[in-house]
Order: C-alpha cells, then structure tokens, then sequence
C-alpha cells in the first residue's frame, strides 16, 4: 500500500529519531579530563588499591602475635556406659549399660598470650610494614602508567582525526576537479579520458576517507579501553587539540638521567621491596628462637547424675622451642635470599633501561620537532603549486596529470605533518613518563 507524502515524512521522521536514539551519546574530552576519570575508576589502579589494602592486612595480621586470645567452647553428648552399683540410697540397683543412655555437658574458656618470644613478631611485623609500603608506592607507578598510557591513546585519537580532516579535503578537492573535467568534456575542450580519471581519483578519495574513519574508530575504541570507560551509553570522542609542546630543548642526558632516578617510583618501589626482602629473611632466620606463653583455662562439665560439681581452673607459663624443624626454616631463608637478589636485579636493570629510555625519547623529540617545521613548509609550498595547478586547469593550460600530481602532494604533505605532530607529542609523553613526571 502506498503511503501518502506526508505519511512517507512521519515515517523517515520516525525512523531518523529511533537511529538516532540507538547511538550512544558522546561526549567531549579533553586529556585532562580523560586522564582524571582514567585515574579514578580505571579497573587496574582500583586492583592496586585493593592490593594496598590486602598488604595493611597483612600487618595487622601480624601483629596479632602480640595480642591475648581468648576461645570459649560448649558442649552436648549422649551415650552409654558400663553398668554400675547406683549411689545410695539405690546402691541395690544398677545403674548405666548400653541400653541406658547418659547425658553429659561442658563449658569452657582458655586464654594465652605471647610474652616474649625473642624479636620474632617484631621482624615478622616489620617484614609486612616494608612490603605495605612498597605495594603502596607501587599505585605511583600505576597512576603514571595509566596516565602515559591515557595520553599516548588519546594523541592518536587526535591525529586519526586530524587525518580524517585531510582526507575530507582530498575528497572534496578531488569531486571539484571531477565536476570541472565533466564541464571541459562537455564544452569538448578536453580530451573525454580526463572524465574517468577524475572519477578514479575521486574514488580513490573517499575510499581513503572511509579507511581514516575505519582507523578513528580504533583509536576511540582504544581510548575507551585506556580510560576504563564503564558507561556504555556514552562514548568518548577528542576534542581534536594537541597539547602544545614546550618550546625548549630536552635538557642534556646527564641531567635526565640524573633527574629521573630522584623521582621515579619504580626506584622507591625496589628499594622498599628489597628492604622487606631483607626483613623476611631475618624474619625466616629468627622462627626458631623459643617462645614465652602465658596461658589459663577453666572448665565445667556437669552431667544428669551430677549437677554440682564446681569449676575447675588451671594457669601457667610455656616456654617453648622448636630445635628441629625439618629444615623450614633453612628452606624459607633460602626462598627470602632468593627474593633479595630479584629485587636486586631488577633495580639495576631499571637503572640501566632509564639511560636508553632518556635518550631514546630525547632523540624523538630533536628529530621530529625537525620534521614538523620540514612538513609545514612541504604543506606551504604543496598548497601553493595546487593552486598554480587549479589556475593552470581552470583557464584550460594544464591537465589532469599535472592536477593530480600537486593533489597528491597537498594529500601527502598534509598527513606527513599531522604524523610528525603526533610523534613529537607522544616523545614528550614518553620523556615525561621516563622522568617519572605527572
């Protein structure tokens, strides 16, 4: 059934507000802001600061070594005994057997407390103290991670959008020059071929074009991943600026380097690691000193034949040593020296992996702070032999080679330093996070 006109508008109306419903909304951010939702609920700093809080657990665990328990118990039971004399006046009868069932119930209360036990708790409580702390300085490392990482998706967000800007020029420029050859065709002052080869480029073009937002698409996906994005009925787009450069120089090596072991938080981290290395092998190496205990105890256990017994009580002092132990404690001193020497090693590993990052991100920086002032020159002087070409093809002098070739430049130019742009932000990004700089 044919629908009247404006039945067919209500319906493409209709239509257009449901797709439209159906996408998710965006939303605007700047790096700043993607950095800080990054850093608030991206789902591994909260899987750090969980972490943080299992190691603080771990030292209040152990210093529950100090503290006085107390465990209280009561009981039920039923069963048989032997048989028996009764107690007068019924010492005539007999009293208990398999068939004859007895209850009996019990109530109880012990208490101990540690007094001295020679250093243990206190190296054990001062091994879990260090390893707090480094898992503490370690959310350090994570947030500049994190951070480094947010910046470097969200650069490339920004180029592949900047890309799609150069693409949408190329096509538009390309149906230009395709409408032109269809009117010099048409007025027979150019060959007909040029129809079919503006066409091609002008496909070309938009495939181009469509491959760029293809590329975006990744990139914001990238981004929403980087950021941990919850929200699926938002999505994150880039407001399209990059962060400006500093104008300055990298300083020299010495002083990044020098800068960089003052401040990065992996280096605090290793030191605190192998500092509660260190304690967990003094704490391996003092569980066989003996240990003083005081501890009391009371019970209470009447029965059905008698129900008034008093309470019976006992307290003392345990001193005790475990002289053999089947080798534990040679095996745990040898796990803690084992830990020790990793720490180590890894902290001089970072030590010698900062001098190639410095001097890896400060060469980045030179050669493409270079290469963005050679490509915005290339892009001036494309620009310009463009319109030479445009003017040239215009008043019917030129060709269509020579039109397409100046494109292509202008195309190739334009995308050259949207690239170079990108790399020089992404080496500060790289320079800042090898400093260990918010």
């Amino acid at each position: 059934m044919k629908l009247p006109g404006r039945s067919v508008l209500a319906a493409a109306l209709l239509l257009h507000s449901t797709l439209a419903a159906a996408q998710p909304q965006q939303q605007v951010l700047t790096l700043e802001r993607a950095i800080e939702i990054a850093v608030a609920q991206q789902p591994a700093l909260r899987q750090s600061r969980a972490a943080v809080e299992a190691a603080r657990g771990r030292v209040d665990l152990a210093r529950v070594a100090r503290r006085p328990t107390v465990n209280l118990s009561a009981s039920a039971a039923i069963g048989s005994s032997f048989a028996r004399p009764c107690p007068p006046p019924n010492e005539a009868q007999t009293c208990g057997g398999f068939f004859d069932p007895t209850t009996s119930t019990g109530l109880g209360a012990q208490a101990s407390w540690r007094l001295y036990d020679f250093g243990q708790t206190a190296i054990a409580i001062r091994a879990a103290e260090l390893s707090a702390e480094a898992t503490a300085v370690g959310i350090d490392t994570d947030v500049l991670d994190v951070r480094t990482n947010v910046e470097i998706a969200y650069l490339e967000a920004v180029a592949r959008q900047r890309l799609i800007a150069v693409a949408e020029a190329t096509v538009k420029s390309e149906e230009t020059h395709l409408d032109q050859a269809r009117r010099f065709v048409e007025a027979q002052a150019k060959d007909p071929i040029e129809v079919p080869q503006a066409q091609a480029r002008a496909a070309n073009a938009r495939s181009a074009l469509a491959q760029a937002q293809s590329a975006q698409a990744i990139a914001l996906a990238t981004l929403r991943a980087t950021i941990g994005w919850l929200d699926a009925a938002r999505s994150p787009i880039v407001s399209g600026d990059w962060p400006t450069p500093p104008e300055q120089e990298p300083g020299q090596l010495a002083v990044l380097v020098e800068q960089s072991r003052k401040a990065r938080t992996e280096l605090r981290q290793l030191d605190k690691q192998i500092e509660a290395a260190e304690a967990n092998l003094d704490a391996a190496s003092a569980s066989q000193r003996p240990v003083l205990s005081a501890n009391a105890s009371t019970q209470w256990g009447p029965d059905e034949a008698d129900w008034t017994p008093e309470p019976s009580w006992s307290a003392g002092i345990t001193l005790s040593w475990q002289i053999l132990d089947g080798g534990r404690a040679k095996a745990e001193q040898r796990i803690a020296r084992a830990n020790v020497a990793s720490a180590q090693a890894q902290r001089d590993a970072l030590l010698v992996s900062l001098t190639s990052e410095l001097e890896l991100a400060r060469a980045q920086i030179v050669a493409n702070r270079a290469n963005v002032v050679a490509s915005n020159e290339a892009v001036t002087a494309a620009t310009a032999q463009l319109r030479l070409a445009e003017a040239r093809y215009t008043h019917g002098l030129g060709s269509q080679i020579e039109l397409a070739d100046a494109q292509t430049a202008v195309t190739t130019a334009g995308g050259n330093l949207v690239q170079a742009q990108w790399r020089l932000a992404e080496a500060w990004a790289q320079l800042r996070r090898s400093l260990g700089e918010r």
